[in-house]
């Protein structure tokens, strides 16, 4: 082969090696089962039961979406804290009930809200029936879970200062025992907890302690592409077909939390 055709043949193996590396990244398959984290203490949304057994609404929720799927779900409770990196290191495939957030979607995709909440004080039913604003935690001995959006929000309020707790169980029985004044949490667990496990003890302060809605998804790894369409598709079937409201009413009452 001359030099002339060796160099052609050169060029052109540069070009399509070029075209190659530019080329779009094959689409990720389709999910064909599903492995869900969840934190397994934090009523109604996930909890262990008399028998062992993890139940709520999320659980609830991730069964009927695998229905709607057509495929397998295994549910697993894990410490919050460490969920993300469970995701990000393949552990688990999806978090099927996570507040969105701007640095959340910065390292995960997150799907179609499935619920809306917002935060919330909880107090010791003898308290005064007062509104408790972000401004009152200042002087209050305030509590929250870490890695939540009511931990955020705290995180951003002047000169509040909370004790922090790796489950929000841990910081209702300190409110309970008087070495906390108040637990900022999210309406739905706070709601849940002062109507049924703390009745006549925990009450919520009817005004939020901020005007933001949060919006709650399931988070997923940045390249399940096609698993992201999927989910989304079964969302859409789930809010369509009334599934998704039946559960929202069997563990909240109503079907508020959920999103149009």
């Amino acid at each position: 082969m001359s030099f002339r055709l060796r160099n052609l043949a050169g060029i052109a193996g540069a070009c399509l090696l070029a075209a190659l590396s530019f080329a779009p990244a094959q689409a990720q398959e389709k999910f064909t089962s599903l492995t869900v984290g969840a934190d397994p203490h934090f009523r109604p949304i996930s909890f262990v039961n008399e028998s062992g057994d993890i139940v709520g609404f999320d659980v609830d929720f991730a069964n009927a979406l695998g229905k709607h799927l057509g495929i397998p779900v295994k549910y697993e409770g894990m410490a919050w804290d460490g969920i993300i990196p469970a995701l990000q290191a393949r552990k688990i495939d999806a978090i099927t009930n996570m507040v969105i957030t701007e640095e959340r979607q910065q390292i995960v995709n997150f799907s179609d809200p499935i619920m809306q909440q917002s935060i919330i004080a909880v107090v010791k039913s003898e308290s005064d029936k007062k509104p408790v604003t972000l401004n009152d935690l200042k002087n209050l001995r305030t509590g929250v879970m870490v890695s939540t959006a009511a931990a955020a929000l705290l995180a951003k309020a002047e000169s509040v200062e909370p004790v922090t707790y790796n489950t929000v169980v841990d910081a209702y029985n300190d409110l309970m025992l008087g070495r906390l004044d108040v637990v900022v949490v999210e309406s739905v667990n706070g709601s849940f907890i002062a109507s049924h496990q703390f009745k006549d003890k925990l009450h919520i302060v009817e005004k939020p302690l901020s005007d933001d809605v949060k919006l709650n998804g399931i988070a997923l790894r940045k390249d399940d592409v096609e698993g992201l369409r999927q989910i989304n598709d079964a969302i859409a079937d789930m809010k369509a077909d009334g599934s998704l409201q039946a559960i929202a009413v069997k563990w909240f009452g109503n079907a508020s939390s959920i999103p149009q």
